[in-house]
């Protein structure tokens, strides 16, 4: 018999891997904090209105992000075909200055491109 848990992990278990996750700070820079980009746009402005997060505070989200999946369950499992398995962890995170009395979900979403890999960063976006 086995030891290894399912594939793939179910609603409500851990972040496979969550120790191993990569790819948050360049998915947060190039695109859920870039004001720039023209999909991340949006996602931009929503962290700097609701939380006031905006790139120059990219190590305290990485680091809110990083903590979250390793507490916090996963909420979604979803294929992906043929690129993986996509799994959402909704991260509660305070926000800074004058938002710091805020705590406001953020959801991210993590792709697994094969069993046994560890999770990358797709998105990061306020929960509406």
């Amino acid at each position: 018999m086995s030891s290894r848990p399912p594939w793939p992990p179910q609603d409500g278990q851990p972040l496979p891997r969550a120790t191993e996750a990569f790819g948050v700070h360049i998915k947060l820079e190039t695109y859920s904090l870039d004001p720039m980009n023209a999909a991340g746009a949006p996602k931009a402005r929503g962290f700097q209105m609701i939380l006031g997060i905006t790139l120059e505070h990219i190590d305290y989200l990485e680091g809110a992000i990083y903590t979250g999946i390793q507490l916090v369950s996963v909420s979604e499992v979803r294929d992906n075909a043929p690129w993986g398995i996509k799994h959402t962890v909704i991260i509660p995170v305070r926000g800074l200055g004058e938002k710091s009395d805020r705590i406001v979900d953020v959801t991210t979403v993590w792709q697994f491109d094969e069993p046994g890999a560890p999770p990358r960063l797709v998105t990061a976006y306020i929960a509406s």
